[in-house]
């Protein structure tokens, strides 16, 4: 006797109450975060992190509506898009941040960190991170093209896992330029900081950490394949994915970053005139 029940696309169990409880948790700071950023401080540069927040509480709702619709491809792709895609947003915060606090905390003979200049950090961070994320689309359409199996299937798991490791390895070396920000600090931090940039920074580091940690479990969770322990057990999803995003973004409700840098992000007349006095007085000690 055939069964009435609906093929499943989810490779593991499925809850729609946690998802429901992980939409409602990611809707508080983003919430926050949009006040903060578009009506309180005004500050676009940080919008997104916003944009980013948003996107896990869009993952997260139609996580919710595909468990609900098993048999359903698009809510299922929807949802693994959104909460793949919205780390890249959180992740491009802190590297908007640590460029200008770069810029904000330190003398300007001391912009350059690792060989990289403090107003090129974003970018190259955002372009590596660009280039990642087409990695594990292209690996995963060339998975899902052979319905996860046979040699297509392997190896567009392959390149998927090349892409993941590529972020990993990205933020490994953000990681290193957050060290080596802080090393330049204990001598080189010019008269004029602002007031705070300390919370700023201890903010970045605990956001970068734990997106770190959610992109170590995205590896391992692809390397060990569709059929392997993190894919079939949903527990480890909401452990070391959702757990770890919220307070990556949560964080900058309670130190966002226009308290210190201004509604500009550091970005404004006053810049130009403490670097000019800066840069005096880094030629008096020379």
């Amino acid at each position: 006797m055939a069964s009435d029940e609906p093929e499943s696309v989810w490779p593991s169990d499925h809850s729609t109450v946690l998802a429901i409880v992980a939409a409602v948790l990611y809707l508080i700071p983003t919430c926050v975060l949009c006040w903060e950023t578009i009506i309180r401080y005004r500050s676009w540069f940080f919008s997104c992190v916003v944009f980013g927040s948003g996107l896990e509480v869009g993952g997260y709702i139609a996580r919710a509506v595909s468990t609900r619709q098993v048999d359903q491809i698009p809510p299922y792709a929807v949802q693994s898009s959104l909460i793949i895609l919205a780390p890249i947003f959180i992740a491009a915060g802190n590297y908007l941040l640590i460029g200008r606090l770069i810029r904000a905390v330190l003398v300007p003979s001391r912009h350059r960190i690792l060989g990289l200049r403090a107003d090129r950090i974003t970018r190259t961070f955002v372009i590596c991170d660009i280039i990642s994320f087409l990695i594990q689309v292209s690996g995963s359409g060339l998975a899902s093209s052979g319905d996860w199996e046979g040699d297509t299937a392997t190896t567009g798991i392959n390149v998927l896992i090349g892409g993941l490791a590529t972020q990993v390895a990205t933020f490994g070396f953000f990681l290193l330029i957050l060290s080596s920000f802080h090393a330049q600090t204990l001598q080189h931090t010019r008269r004029s900081a602002p007031r705070g940039w300390r919370r700023i920074f201890i903010a970045i580091c605990i956001s970068s950490a734990l997106i770190m940690i959610r992109c170590v479990y995205r590896v391992v969770e692809f390397a060990m394949g569709i059929e392997g322990y993190p894919f079939t057990h949903e527990w480890m999803f909401y452990v070391f994915e959702s757990l770890p995003m919220l307070p990556a973004i949560a964080v900058f409700c309670l130190f966002h970053p226009a308290e210190c840098l201004g509604s500009h992000g550091g970005r404004g007349k006053e810049e130009s005139s403490d670097t000019v006095s800066d840069l005096a007085l880094t030629n008096q000690v020379a």
